[in-house]
């Protein structure tokens, strides 16, 4: 997102007052070397939340940044996002920074990345950033009693991240110079009658902007409908986050 100026940013929230909700940081733990689970208490009952929705952070006085919430449970007021740290930027300096018992504004924003009820197989394909959502989607996944798989592209110190989670997905490593080909390699691999049993299935692509577009690209030459795929491209080298 394009900075602020303060004053702007302080105006703003005055008029989404309804959207802003107080949090306080229940617990925080470190899945991977770069991948930071925070749990937060607050009330969200009118917040009507769904599975993969975005909520906005205020990083500093003129910059926000969009995460997702990776689970909620309004019983328990309590909700939770998955952040990753790649070192750099204001949203990373914010992420690192925050500790149990601190006080932080939540925004609720809309949801990009929308399960599909009509689809009963979904398959995820998404790097660290992605997790969160995936999360929330698999969860949806399993209380639907439907399928769910798919890819992540990590870097080698974040492959821990996904047996914390317990996320039903494969990982294999992140290539900076060729984005998307070794998960395109994975999926060569597959045995045929993977593609037969998946081909209905809806494709959800997010995360780095080339991979994104690379496999979406290489989904199509496998004969998958363009209203199959789902994408939400959420970075690029040389790209200020959002």
């Amino acid at each position: 997102m394009p900075k602020l100026p303060t004053w702007l940013a302080n105006t703003v929230e005055k008029l989404i007052s309804n959207k802003i909700y107080q949090v306080e940081v229940l617990e925080t733990k470190m899945l991977s070397a770069n991948i930071k689970c925070v749990t937060f208490k607050g009330d969200l009952t009118e917040a009507n939340l769904i599975p993969g929705n975005d909520v906005l952070f205020r990083v500093n006085a003129n910059e926000y940044r969009h995460y997702t919430l990776s689970q909620f449970d309004e019983n328990h007021e309590t909700c939770e996002v998955i952040f990753y740290l790649n070192r750099q930027g204001p949203g990373n300096n914010f992420a690192i920074n925050i500790q149990k018992g601190d006080l932080l504004k939540l925004i609720v924003d809309k949801t990009r990345v929308k399960y599909n009820d009509s689809s009963s197989q979904h398959f995820f394909f998404g790097d660290e950033t992605s997790i969160g959502l995936y999360e929330s989607l698999g969860k949806k996944a399993l209380e639907m009693d439907e399928e769910y798989f798919g890819i992540l592209e990590l870097n080698g110190e974040n492959f821990d991240a996904l047996d914390h989670i317990k996320l039903l997905i494969d990982a294999v490593e992140a290539d900076k110079d060729s984005p998307a080909e070794n998960a395109i390699r994975w999926m060569e691999n597959m045995h045929p009658k993977c593609w037969e049993m998946w081909k209905y299935a809806t494709f959800y692509l997010t995360g780095r902007a080339k991979s994104v577009q690379k496999f979406k690209k290489y989904l199509k030459q496998k004969g998958v409908g363009f209203n199959q795929i789902i994408t939400m491209p959420y970075w690029e080298v040389g790209r200020v986050g959002g």
